[in-house]
């Protein structure tokens, strides 16, 4: 019997392992060339951040619609520029230019492209967007520079949860659409700085990665 128990706790073990191996993907970061520069320790912090609040801290306690993701986001290679026609995006033609742009960089999971603005994402128009992404072919997700980021009045925002758009962003590059909850890393209206939830489902995705899966969701269901 104490075989045959050492046996099933091996085996258990075995299967644990792969749900708590850490995940990293490699990040290719990219700005435009009239923009503000971005450092390279501007960006490890928000990947390091973005990190952080999907891994929880040691006294987490998982639960259904909150659990410790362990999935990190690490930079490849130096802090790239591009030149699109526009530094923001209106419309189909931008997001095209912005998929064409190569960072020179092999290797990597995803592209950060960064903007000035956003008024265009997915079909929608607004004024006020931060960050946008095109699952599942281009790997892409566009943001707005961490340091122009504004109001709907127009006013700077010094501390924008940047760690949570990026994080956020990813999510849908994965598939994940918006769900109502306000505490929610996928949660509608826009990324708020208090801490955020991933729930199990989401966890899965994160962990799967970009890419056509079972996590791709129809435009339709985005909000």
């Amino acid at each position: 019997m104490p075989i045959i128990m050492a046996l099933v706790s091996l085996a258990l073990l075995m299967w644990a392992a792969p749900a708590n191996a850490q995940k990293t993907y490699a990040v290719s970061v990219s700005v435009h060339k009239d923009l503000p520069e971005l450092t390279v320790d501007d960006v490890q912090k928000i990947l390091v951040d973005a990190s952080r609040i999907l891994q929880k801290g040691p006294d987490h306690k998982d639960w259904d619609d909150d659990v410790a993701c362990n999935v990190a986001f690490t930079l490849h290679g130096p802090i790239g520029t591009f030149d699109p026609p526009r530094k923001d995006v209106r419309g189909d033609l931008d997001i095209k230019a912005l998929h064409s742009v190569n960072s020179g960089v092999a290797g990597v999971d995803f592209y950060v492209k960064v903007v000035e603005k956003i008024h265009f994402c997915r079909g929608l128009h607004g004024s006020n967007m931060n960050g946008c992404s095109f699952p599942p072919g281009g790997r892409t997700i566009v943001v707005v520079h961490p340091k122009l980021h504004k109001d709907t009045e127009g006013h700077p925002i010094a501390d924008y949860p940047n760690h949570v758009l990026w994080a956020h962003e990813f999510g849908h590059l994965v598939g994940l659409g918006h769900r109502i909850s306000k505490r929610s890393l996928m949660k509608c209206g826009g990324v708020t700085g208090v801490s955020v939830r991933v729930n199990r489902h989401e966890c899965r995705c994160l962990l799967v990665g970009p890419g056509p899966s079972s996590c791709q969701l129809p435009p339709a269901q985005w909000c």
